[in-house]
């Protein structure tokens, strides 16, 4: 059942009025705000008060679901629990699809106002700081790295969890993203790290998985080279989205005339074009890479793996 919900969910997802927020996540904001307030006396009395209280976050959403999913059972021969993990798996996914990401940037790309290239960056892209207006290319390989890592924390990271732990586990992934995203005003920094200790601990594998699905998707000789170098590191202070990012640009180097490390004149394609050929082979790869992964998943599927 677990390959026929993902089919359904990227359907969904690609056929959806692309324009349409289909599911409001201030819901989980409110939550945290009011789980905070009550587990403040915690933190004042305990020094790991603030532990209890994301366990409490975590804990009332999962313990709904796995509710949920007991009760329903086998209704409707099974239809209302695919029902579920629908529902689950699409809320969990981006809300935009990376295509209209990419051509959104791009419009304003070739409008030269970089200005708004970033105010779209900040609007769009939940990243720690931004690129300087200035700095034209800086601001275009910025974009082409946190398109890379969205696509990867809001699709593939959620496609193997789902695998291995179904609707519990995507709910695990969306609220410790959740965490990390809905900041608040004098958050401990205990917090922030035990929370970016989660995420690189359901990371590691998907983005590895990843890096060996560019390599075949892509300049399989370069990008092979990059993921046997950083395989097995297991550094928390690793940035994914720095890894993913040069292993995308190993595995389209050829592909475009784009690539941090990879950046070579060329008569065809003029200099202004250079990062907006980048994003589009960028794309391509990630589609590619999708497919590896749907291939992969469908054959687990078939022998039962």
């Amino acid at each position: 059942m677990s390959f026929l919900v993902i089919l359904i969910c990227l359907v969904i997802n690609y056929l959806w009025l692309k324009d349409f927020d289909r599911f409001d996540d201030t819901w989980f904001f409110r939550l945290r705000c009011w789980l905070d307030d009550l587990s403040s006396g915690m933190v004042e009395k305990f020094s790991l008060g603030w532990l209890a209280g994301i366990a409490i976050i975590y804990s009332i959403p999962m313990l709904v679901l796995g509710v949920i999913l007991f009760a329903v059972g086998d209704i409707f021969f099974g239809l209302a629990t695919m029902t579920i993990h629908i529902l689950v798996l699409l809320i969990a996914f981006d809300r935009t699809q990376p295509g209209k990401l990419a051509n959104d940037f791009i419009e304003k790309w070739k409008a030269g106002d970089m200005n708004a290239c970033v105010d779209y960056l900040a609007h769009e892209l939940v990243t720690p700081s931004l690129p300087d207006t200035d700095d034209r290319e800086a601001v275009g390989r910025f974009f082409s790295k946190q398109l890379t890592y969205r696509c990867f924390e809001k699709m593939f990271v959620m496609f193997f969890w789902y695998m291995c732990t179904g609707p519990l586990g995507i709910l695990f992934c969306y609220i410790t993203y959740q965490l990390r995203d809905s900041h608040r005003e004098g958050q401990l920094q205990s917090q922030v790290r035990f929370v970016a200790l989660v995420i690189h601990l359901l990371e590691w594998l998907p983005a590895r998985l990843l890096a060996l699905a560019f390599s075949l998707a892509g300049n399989f000789v370069q990008c092979f080279e990059n993921v046997r170098a950083s395989f097995w590191q297991f550094d928390r202070d690793a940035d994914n989205a720095e890894l993913l990012y040069g292993c995308a640009n190993c595995a389209i180097s050829g592909m475009a005339s784009g690539g941090s490390s990879h950046r070579e004149p060329s008569e065809d394609v003029e200099d202004e074009d250079i990062e907006v050929a980048e994003i589009r082979a960028l794309l391509g790869l990630l589609e590619r890479s999708q497919a590896i992964w749907l291939s992969v998943l469908a054959l687990i599927t078939i022998l039962g793996l």
